[in-house]
């Protein structure tokens, strides 16, 4: 039991080490090295002096900021990205995709066309089109939804609102 108390201790002493010495190869030490006046008079001799504690409240300030914002960024990346992947609502989707480029009626009735009336998220036709809005899998991968799966609704949607947006609603057959 002793030995494994002892061995515990060391792994965390080592442990602490390792990480000690990752901080402040990283520059987390506000440690610097500087020749003392007093002192210079002989040959290697330093002092170490300390940064002010305000500088260091200031910088870990602004590192918690972006830290923050960085964190803030990715956790709406990922909530657009869960919305674009899953498929619970053919009407939600239609309804972002009008919200975000306009063009409702337009989308809605294009849908309608697509899909033969059944707004099916798993459309498919013999020509190759897939999805809410019949897209070639050429034309989908032609706008920024491309990464996406053609067969969500949330993707197929916000990819013909695009389109419209930018000019190219005339891609469809139906009108």
């Amino acid at each position: 039991m002793v030995d494994k108390k002892r061995h515990e201790t060391l792994q965390i002493w080592l442990c602490a080490a390792v990480i000690c010495a990752g901080l402040y190869a990283l520059g987390w030490f506000a440690l610097k090295i500087r020749p003392d006046s007093a002192e210079a008079t002989s040959p290697g001799s330093r002092r170490v002096s300390t940064v002010p504690v305000e500088d260091l409240i200031a910088s870990e300030k602004r590192s918690a900021r972006r830290l923050r914002g960085w964190q803030r960024m990715e956790r709406e990346r990922n909530r657009w990205k869960r919305i674009v992947r899953s498929s619970p609502s053919v009407t939600e989707a239609i309804n972002l995709s009008c919200d975000t480029y306009g063009y409702c009626s337009t989308l809605w009735r294009k849908a309608r066309c697509e899909t033969g009336g059944t707004f099916s998220p798993r459309a498919h036709n013999a020509s190759g089109a897939s999805g809410l809005f019949q897209f070639l899998p050429g034309t989908f991968a032609s706008t920024p939804y491309a990464r996406e799966s053609i067969w969500s609704p949330y993707a197929n949607a916000m990819a013909a609102g695009w389109m419209h947006a930018h000019g190219r609603g005339g891609e469809w057959d139906c009108a």
